[in-house]
């Protein structure tokens, strides 16, 4: 803990940009002989080491992981566990995990007990405000349990694990006989617990509510905020590491002292990371190229930490919308068509605007019946203003009667869900 704590305690960007040399190097040298893969990149520099996607990180996963664990082997653990939701998975004393993320395809994680025992520091230090007077209760919503998280449990946190493939009238019923001291949760179940708030079918008073695992948006914030009255902790954690959490003064910091984000540019201010983490050493994550698409902080920010600032999470590359105009492809950034809506209209519980085609999308709005005609067509206004802005014509905008959230996934406010235009 002691050393967790003094990482955050750099006085610039070259201090701590000399600890993450010094601790890559130590990392590479203690640790990639361990794994098959990376053996060869012994003795060369960073930058000369290939990129990581997560399908080559799968196809891999024999010859990266330093443990001797097999993929058929992990996978079939990780399934049973989800089938009985019995989520004490092992093998070999390393936590085994499935992960699907935003994209929903496999994705295997493991750690070992010294990795949990970093990543539990790192939660009580950076992100859980937990008090020495009082055992807190944390209500943890997730779609899988996980020896990582269970290991939370403490002499001053109780953890008590939602499991979201359940009937949300029920979590609700069971979150107002806990009383809970925090809430964790995805934002789009944080907005539904808010909207059971207002309707008075919860009754909860938490002193901290932890958002994760999805695309925070404004609008949803600033339900969530006001309701509880608390102002949100954001948490950028997934797969490949805990990367980051928001300081008090909401800004979002890159966990730049376990690892090293490269950025690839994909315009002016944002960036896809390309993450290398020296204290995974189990499972190594080098360069490792993610979809997450960041928006960099350009103004330093108050709270005086060197590490990188994030204005916020857009969403994933490959919910960036793509129409060809004249053999021109123009690229459209989620986060632009989700403030602009949120500038039109705010009389909405949810929304999901799918690009099923180069010049078709879909949208969901769950609305009031009474209202749903005029949120419909503030909507469409504002998706189309954001076009025609870009100088895209002839697109349609449909409406549709789906649902917009899938019981268990992760919610995707827009997304593309055709390939990339050629």
């Amino acid at each position: 803990m002691a050393k967790i704590k003094l990482r955050g305690l750099f006085r610039n960007r070259a201090q701590l940009q000399r600890f993450q040399q010094r601790s890559w190097h130590r990392f590479a040298q203690t640790i990639l002989p361990k794994s098959t893969f990376y053996r060869p990149y012994l003795n060369v520099s960073l930058d000369q080491i290939p990129l990581m996607r997560k399908e080559l990180f799968m196809e891999h996963f024999d010859e990266i992981n330093t443990v001797a664990i097999r993929k058929e082997e992990a996978m079939k653990i990780a399934l049973q566990a989800e089938e009985s939701r019995d989520f004490a998975s092992e093998l070999n004393g390393i936590t085994v995990g499935l992960s699907t993320g935003t994209s929903g395809k496999r994705g295997l994680f493991l750690a070992s007990k010294i990795e949990r025992a970093q990543w539990v520091a790192m939660v009580l230090h950076r992100v859980v405000k937990w008090s020495i007077f009082k055992r807190q209760k944390v209500a943890f919503f997730l779609r899988a349990n996980s020896n990582l998280y269970s290991s939370v449990q403490s002499s001053v946190l109780a953890f008590y694990f939602f499991d979201i493939f359940r009937k949300t009238e029920e979590l609700v019923a069971e979150l107002d006989l806990l009383k809970p001291d925090i809430v964790a949760a995805q934002p789009s179940l944080l907005r539904y617990l808010a909207e059971a708030q207002q309707a008075g079918n919860l009754s909860i008073t938490p002193h901290q509510i932890i958002s994760f695992a999805e695309v925070l948006h404004d609008d949803d914030r600033t339900v969530i905020e006001r309701v509880f009255d608390l102002k949100i902790t954001e948490v950028y954690q997934c797969t490949e590491g805990f990367l980051g959490v928001s300081c008090a003064h909401g800004t979002m910091h890159l966990n730049e002292d376990v690892a090293i984000f490269e950025k690839k540019y994909v315009s002016k201010y944002r960036f896809i990371p390309i993450v290398t983490d020296f204290t995974r050493t189990s499972q190594p994550i080098i360069r490792y190229e993610m979809t997450d698409i960041l928006a960099e902080r350009t103004m330093p920010c108050p709270c005086g930490s060197a590490m990188m600032g994030i204005e916020r999470i857009e969403g994933r590359m490959d919910d960036v919308l793509l129409f060809d105009q004249e053999g021109k492809i123009i690229s459209i950034f989620p986060d632009t068509l989700v403030r602009k809506i949120a500038r039109a209209t705010d009389d909405f519980s949810h929304y999901s605007i799918r690009q099923v085609t180069a010049d078709r999308i879909e949208v969901a709005v769950e609305t009031e019946p009474k209202n749903k005609a005029m949120v419909s067509q503030l909507i469409e206004t504002a998706i189309l203003e954001v076009l025609e802005g870009q100088g895209i014509k002839n697109t349609v905008v449909v409406f549709t009667e789906e649902k917009v959230n899938e019981k268990g996934a992760k919610h995707r406010r827009v997304v593309r869900t055709f390939k990339k235009i050629l």
